[in-house]
């Protein structure tokens, strides 16, 4: 009958929905308490929007960035990985598509150059989760000289990271 409460099973048994059980229950009308119940019904607290309001008004002001990969299936020309970058302000997403995990800072610089040349502008503010590929300390130096800010969502929250997170998910289905 699955995992179901004491008292939903003596209804069946009772009404006869269910044959050939016998079922003890104690005098005592306690709540009853099983642990299992408990942790399958446990959840984390929310994580509180990390920000609230607009978001950035200009192409560039901040751009969204993640990996996402190993894909189940070898894509065309070896690859295994994509990294999307979304703009805040207009949700325009571009792909590049990844052999490794290591070209993401040739695939960012490639990104950046497209934003200079063809929307005449510059990445503001870079949000990414902290994973190593963008914590490296090529791709750090290469945001401080271009005068880009890093900004890192807390470990293990992908909740504030949901507009990337959010735009992989319409990708892959």
């Amino acid at each position: 009958m699955g995992h179901i409460s004491p008292e939903i099973a003596r209804r069946l048994v009772d009404k006869q929905f269910v044959t050939g059980v016998h079922l003890e229950f104690t005098l005592s009308r306690d709540p009853f308490f099983c642990e299992s119940c408990v942790y399958a019904k446990s959840t984390c607290k929310s994580v509180p929007k990390e920000r609230e309001g607009v978001g950035a008004t200009n192409f560039g002001g901040k751009v969204h960035i993640n990996v996402w990969g190993p894909v189940p299936v070898e894509m065309k020309g070896g690859k295994h990985y994509y990294v999307t970058f979304t703009d805040d302000s207009t949700w325009l997403t571009t792909i590049y598509l990844l052999a490794k995990k290591s070209q993401v800072f040739e695939s960012y610089k490639d990104y950046e150059a497209w934003c200079d040349t063809q929307m005449k502008a510059k990445i503001i503010t870079l949000h990414s989760d902290q994973s190593g590929e963008y914590l490296g300390k090529e791709f750090v130096v290469h945001l401080t000289s271009k005068g880009t800010k890093q900004k890192l969502n807390v470990h293990n929250t992908l909740q504030h990271l949901s507009i990337a997170e959010r735009r992989n998910r319409t990708i892959v289905e």
